[in-house]
């Protein structure tokens, strides 16, 4: 009995806390039941052919705007040769030529209640026989996503969708038609130039480089930097767009810092469709051919886009510009730094020795007073049997590895020579001596490109002094040296009782 007892008490509890709640909401919220007419099916609150429209005057919080309507096309009456983007300004004419409401109230003499006395949003329709119509903005209803808005000349307060009110606030450079930035993907970036007060800096191919790519300083110092962190950098230039449309008046460039702006060169390459005439093609291709339609042939075609930064706005932003731009637009500051901040300590490559074997030459490595020189040599061989066909030769060619003209196990050498361009540094130092012979050399050698000779002194418990003839002095994990020697070692170990295969 004593549990019964204490349940019913529990649940007069919650219901008193209920009715509690739901007098609060009927106190917080105006009473849109206690109106004399209520609607739950939409009704049209508004509508106008958007054809007989010829002025709108929005207010949007504290900024008003009148466009004119004129010959089908849209003018910013308080500035007629601001470039309005015809798109975005129909989508915002679109909103208000037929608002439906799903409640409409009256006996309504407060209108503070409903956000109307003084609404942040307003709107005056103007059609072709001079009528005006001024719609009303006030509260935004959350529990039912709608707000309310008034309409002259009716004592009703309708409760029409919030995306109505929320489309008519705007600045007016939201409705700027922003020239569009050229579209560069980072894989076809073959140059980029950063020249601030007359100081440059530069990122670009170099066939001549090992990495395939080169910075140069502002000082004309040129370092090989890593193709893998280059990319991630040139992906700063994909996808690029403009926050905010600031001005069509280019005459002050100095109000926007752009008088004088750090430049950014982009050479970029890009692959467009050409159209050959019958008389490119060959007098075979004319004869096999009864149709005398143009042929097409993609073709690569080399761009460039420069980008001119000014000084920031109160926000932060960045006042920038294409340099055949005729606008003025602001990019976020993190875009611009990215695109600025070329660090080459962040480009240059965290492995001490990038280098593919397939690639080279040769390698050479001295290891206990003994040299070791491993090349690659393509040898013809015998097919298998179960490869020969009577049309076919009976040899292929086959890649072997060789040490001091000697043929090593091909998956030995590559899973040793895998310890040695998988190794990292883990920092970089300047004149540190190092002490005895090295445990290990190791030269990598291409004609016309590559000769390099890395060497790997014992230097502390934790550490490895690399030093190569680049001027690199490394730091590398001892653990990491001692499994690339024990791996040499064993290899060696086994090359030498004859095992190949």
């Amino acid at each position: 009995m004593k549990k019964k007892k204490k349940g019913l008490l529990a649940a007069i509890v919650v219901l008193v806390v209920l009715v509690g709640v739901y007098a609060v909401m009927r106190v917080a919220i105006p009473d849109e039941d206690q109106s004399t007419d209520t609607e739950e099916s939409k009704e049209t609150a508004f509508e106008e052919d958007a054809a007989d429209i010829t002025k709108l005057k929005i207010q949007s919080g504290e900024n008003t705007y009148t466009f004119t309507h004129e010959d089908d096309t849209w003018k910013y009456a308080d500035d007629e040769n601001f470039p309005l983007s015809e798109s975005q300004f129909l989508n915002i004419v679109s909103s208000i030529t037929s608002i439906s409401s799903t409640r409409e109230l009256e006996k309504t003499d407060n209108l503070a209640d409903y956000g109307l006395q003084n609404p942040e949003v307003q709107v005056v329709v103007t059609d072709k026989d001079g009528k005006e119509t001024e719609l009303k903005f006030g509260d935004v209803n959350d529990s039912v996503s709608g707000c309310y808005m008034s309409k002259s000349g009716s004592d009703t307060i309708y409760l029409v969708d919030s995306s109505v009110k929320s489309g008519l606030q705007f600045k007016i450079t939201d409705l700027a038609d922003k020239e569009e930035i050229p579209s560069i993907t980072a894989s076809t970036i073959k140059n980029v130039e950063i020249n601030s007060n007359g100081t440059v800096q530069t990122l670009e191919t170099n066939d001549a480089s090992e990495t395939g790519w080169t910075y140069k300083d502002r000082d004309g110092n040129t370092t090989a930097v890593d193709s893998s962190k280059v990319g991630e950098y040139m992906n700063n230039y994909s996808g690029v767009s403009w926050n905010d449309f600031v001005t069509y008046r280019t005459d002050n460039l100095s109000e926007y810092g752009l008088d004088n702006p750090t430049t950014i060169t982009v050479n970029y390459q890009v692959t467009e469709t050409k159209e050959s005439s019958d008389e490119d093609t060959d007098d075979e291709s004319k004869s096999s051919s009864d149709s005398s339609s143009d042929e097409t042939e993609q073709v690569t075609v080399n761009k460039q886009a420069v980008f001119l930064i000014g000084k920031q706005d109160t926000e932060g932003n960045y006042y920038a510009k294409m340099q055949d731009s005729k606008y003025i637009y602001t990019l976020s500051a993190d875009k611009v730094e990215s695109m600025l901040n070329i660090n080459p300590e962040d480009l240059v490559s965290s492995l001490v020795a990038d280098y593919s074997f397939a690639d080279l030459d040769k390698v050479t490595f001295v290891r206990n007073g003994q040299t070791y020189t491993a090349v690659k040599k393509e040898i013809e061989v015998e097919k298998d049997s179960d490869d020969k066909d009577s049309s076919d030769d009976s040899t292929e060619t086959e890649t072997k590895y060789y040490v001091n003209d000697k043929e090593i196990d091909k998956t030995a050498f590559s899973t040793f020579f895998s310890t040695v361009t998988s190794m990292e540094w883990q920092e970089q130092n300047q004149g540190i001596q190092a002490e005895g012979t090295p445990d290990i050399t190791i030269t990598f050698e291409k004609e016309g490109g590559i000769n390099n000779t890395v060497e790997y002194y014992a230097y502390d418990a934790n550490f490895y002094l690399v030093k190569d003839s680049k001027g690199n002095e490394m730091m590398v994990n001892k653990m990491k040296v001692k499994e690339m020697l024990d791996a040499f070692d064993s290899m060696i170990k086994n090359w030498e009782s004859g095992e190949t295969k």
